[in-house]
């Protein structure tokens, strides 16, 4: 399948589930018939996600994802952040010499295009930290790579970012691969394991919301244009941190608070920005802590998070860099800061993305070192005269998103989050889909809120293939979403105040059973907690205090 033939499939779906989300929420209809139509626009959603089963044009792994986290985790205690693509171009004089050597590669300790006989010192470097073992051993696996039909890939790998994983996740990738050979047969199993989380992963969210909630998690996943399968999907571990934000939101759901709390900190330990999250639980607990009353949820949480997060960066240290490894990724990600990408998406891009910004403007004659440097020097420059705007925006958002998650139950909170990475960070398109979070807020407002701005994106992607056009699409799109998402609940905050929580709301699930929730043909009954005081602080019951909420969430 196309890619032309993926976007049209999608838009379809994309609106048909748009369609029958509303007419479920405006309930006019059958719900078991609106509830089968449902279903099959996320099992429809669910052959969509892997690109119906073609995958990578018929080839299940993706080759440049497994190049750089295979290798990357496995010889991280001799590549750092710095040494991959050294690596690999000594790799393959020395295995396959009748293969092109690449003319130009990206220097990962600066980041810079540069030729690549420019950095031999540095190889030599890079190559003097191995083992006549480890170095015949790292051959052998990086021969797998050195297809010939894939040689000009390979190529064109080398001008990437690098390896860039915490050391947290470069521990828990060693575990699965450091003791076993990366060749045809291994690569693809350890990339089965993405999909046995992630199906763990819907798992918890049905049988925590129900079959319309899961159903509706699952078609955002399956229809996103912006994490389409081309770009992550056969990789290894890359969505370890999504499996974990989501089953921590249905563990604050359930009161689970520790647990959620060690999940939401592994997420964020593997890939920062998660971290984020906690500016709608933070939100909801200071609202607690204000009341004095119901604060223990919070404590559990934070102790939950805090324990997680020491062990996580204690798992780092043993990744094979020892504590070093913490500041050299530190270093690494600062590095990436004065970076930029065109498969982006943040606040900062709606700021950035003008006809003056635009890759396409500069000549496709130049040599690509000249283009890519050219780019970012315009893109440095507008950021610097455009921080202000960007910076006033952001913090707006920012505290929309503390007092509209105040408003909320603990698992809201977190949900809403989302609003503060898009304030805060510029992301790669495919970590977007944390947008599925929304989907396990009350109401549909989120859900069809984020189908609308994939529809978007959609359509700018069937009239042109210049991804920096189409996520500064998908930048405004979301601008606009989380505005709508937010400003009723500021303004129903500002106007009568937050609402007082009940004395007993079920604890949040039995509270919101709100039209799609529970099973495709109806509500799903919730069992009633035990901690009342608990229950009081995890979940003011908004649609019952405050009514008209169901469609904004």
């Amino acid at each position: 399948m196309s890619e032309h033939s993926e976007v049209l499939v999608k838009l379809v779906l994309t609106a048909a589930a748009l369609g029958v989300i509303i007419w479920r929420w405006r309930r006019q209809a059958d719900r078991e018939k609106s509830g089968a139509a449902l279903g099959l626009c996320a099992l429809l959603a669910a052959g969509a996600s892997c690109n119906f089963f073609q995958f990578h044009g018929g080839r299940f792994t993706h080759f440049g994802e497994n190049f750089h986290y295979q290798l990357g985790a496995k010889y991280f205690p001799e590549l750092g952040y710095d040494g991959l693509y050294e690596a690999s171009v000594a790799a393959q004089a020395e295995s396959a010499p009748n293969l092109p050597l690449p003319r130009v590669i990206r220097d990962l300790r600066t980041n810079t295009m540069e030729p690549v006989r420019a950095v031999d010192e540095h190889r030599e470097a890079v190559l003097r930290r191995f083992t006549p073992d480890r170095w015949r051993s790292f051959v052998a696996d990086h021969s797998t790579f050195l297809v010939p039909e894939f040689s000009r890939t390979l190529n064109e790998i080398r001008l990437d970012h690098g390896y860039n994983p915490t050391p947290t996740w470069t521990f828990v990738g060693r575990l699965f691969n450091s003791w076993l050979p990366l060749n045809d047969t291994i690569v693809p199993l350890l990339a089965l394991l993405d999909w046995v989380i992630l199906a763990v992963m819907f798992v918890v969210v049905f049988k925590t919301h129900g079959s319309a909630v899961g159903a509706t998690a699952l078609i955002l996943f399956g229809a996103g244009y912006p994490w389409r399968y081309a770009w992550v999907g056969g990789a290894f571990l890359r969505y370890d941190w999504l499996a974990a934000v989501v089953i921590g939101a249905c563990l604050l759901n359930r009161r689970r608070f520790a647990a959620a709390g060690a999940l939401l900190a592994y997420a964020a330990s593997v890939r920062l920005f998660p971290g984020l999250l906690l500016v709608g639980v933070a939100a909801v607990a200071a609202r607690d802590l204000l009341r004095r009353s119901g604060f223990s949820w919070a404590l559990r949480f934070a102790a939950g998070f805090l324990v997680s997060a020491a062990a996580c960066v204690l798992a780092g240290a043993l990744a094979g860099r020892g504590f070093a490894a913490w500041p050299e990724f530190a270093h690494n990600i600062e590095k990436h800061h004065g970076t930029w990408s065109t498969n982006t998406a943040g606040l900062e891009l709606v700021f950035l993305t003008t006809p003056q910004t635009m890759v396409s403007r500069i000549p496709a004659a130049w040599p690509l070192p000249q283009r890519w440097a050219t780019w970012q020097e315009e893109m440095n420059r507008a950021q610097k005269e455009r921080r202000p705007f960007y910076l006033a925006v952001a913090f707006l958002l920012v505290a929309g998103t503390a007092v509209a998650a105040a408003a909320r139950t603990p698992d809201e909170g977190a949900a809403i989050g989302v609003a503060a990475v898009f304030a805060g960070l510029v992301l790669s398109c495919y970590y977007w889909v944390v947008l599925i979070v929304l989907a396990l807020r009350r109401g549909n407002g989120g859900a069809v809120g984020v189908l609308c701005v994939n529809a978007a994106a959609l359509v700018t992607a069937l009239f042109t293939d210049d991804t920096q056009v189409i996520f500064g699409v998908f930048s405004w799109g979301l601008l606009a979403l989380f505005a709508a998402l937010i400003a009723p609940d500021v303004a129903r905050t500002v106007r009568l105040g937050f609402p007082a929580p009940p004395l007993d709301n079920g604890g949040g699930a039995d509270a919101r059973a709100h039209g799609q929730r529970g099973a495709l043909g109806g509500r799903k009954p919730q069992k009633r907690g035990k901690r009342s005081s608990d229950l009081a602080s995890a979940g003011s019951n908004v649609d019952t205090l405050l009514p008209g909420t169901a469609f904004h969430g």
